[in-house]
């Protein structure tokens, strides 16, 4: 049928664990929970591209390249299409249960027209940072607050985005509708940069 995709390729947590002792030179492993949960505690060397609202239309747009987002953030030279790839997000076990519009989906089918070989860590990290909390980095999520935002939710305009614990992104709108919490930055073009406190 057209517009059917391929299986996706799926790693097993033990196979990563494998991978990563060994060096794991050739791997590029890609982190896509949101920025407070991989400062957290992500897998050792993996790079993160931030799950938010913001990446997502900009990837859907062709405004921004895979190049562009894990370049900053990597110590190996990205670009080499024999690269393998691995990407976690924090539980998914199903990948074809994954919804099109999901910002791990977008983030899949990107990879797959950069690499020649791009796999999903099976569980997510949640399996694996139970299964090999020693290839690990950071602290574990019971000891820091989780993050409460939702930022890649398949929903129009739910507001606000959460950048970090004090920092959300929004519109004019959200301004007006006053779902701000404590101080609104007004930056609407042809007006003053003005701070109001709310």
């Amino acid at each position: 049928m057209a517009g059917d995709r391929l299986p996706r390729k799926v790693m097993d947590p033990k196979k990563l664990a494998s991978l990563l002792r060994n060096g794991a030179e050739g791997t590029l492993v890609i982190d896509s929970r949101s920025f407070v949960e991989y400062n957290s505690w992500h897998v050792l060397s993996s790079v993160n591209i931030c799950c938010s609202k913001l990446v997502k239309r900009r990837l859907q747009q062709d405004k921004v390249s895979i190049t562009e987002l894990i370049q900053p953030a990597s110590k190996m030279k990205v670009g080499d299409l024999h690269q393998d790839v691995v990407v976690y997000d924090q539980s998914t076990r199903d990948v074809t249960g994954l919804a099109a519009d999901s910002f791990l989906s977008i983030l899949l089918g990107k990879l797959d027209s950069c690499f020649h070989s791009v796999s999903i860590l099976t569980g997510g990290f949640a399996t694996f940072s139970s299964c090999f909390p020693g290839l690990c980095e950071g602290k574990p999520a019971a000891i820091l607050p989780m993050s409460i935002s939702q930022p890649c939710l398949p929903v129009a305009n739910v507001g606000p985005t959460r950048i970090l614990p004090h920092l959300y992104l929004g519109s004019q709108k959200d301004v007006l509708n006053k779902v701000w919490p404590w101080l609104c930055c007004d930056v609407t073009p042809g007006k003053e940069f003005c701070l109001k406190e709310k």
